[in-house]
């Protein structure tokens, strides 16, 4: 059972991701002070909690990079679990958030 829940949390936070990247093809984002604090307001409201507001924001940085270089929401998803204590879910929320927030479109 374990693996089947597995499976669906990965297919879930996949088409989250997906969907954050393909939402964020239209503009640009460029972050302030002001959209830190609603980064940061919006990841609590969703659930992902933190610890250390600056390795957040790093954290963000880096999905930003991962998708600048062409790494495929899956391949972000699974880099960023790598040494994380988020769930599939939680990651999958945070990548679309900092997507949201931080990534160029």
């Amino acid at each position: 059972m374990m693996f089947v829940c597995h499976g669906i949390a990965k297919t879930v936070g996949t088409a989250i991701a997906g969907t954050a990247l393909s939402l964020g093809a239209a503009g640009m984002a460029v972050a302030d002070s002001t959209d830190d604090g609603a980064f940061f307001q919006t990841l609590a409201a969703d659930g992902v909690m933190f610890s250390g507001s600056a390795a957040v924001y790093q954290k963000a940085q880096v999905v930003c990079e991962a998708f600048s270089a062409g790494m495929s929401p899956e391949g972000v998803q699974a880099a960023m679990l790598t040494d994380s204590a988020m769930s599939p879910q939680q990651m999958a929320v945070f990548i679309a958030i900092s997507v949201q927030f931080y990534c160029p479109r």
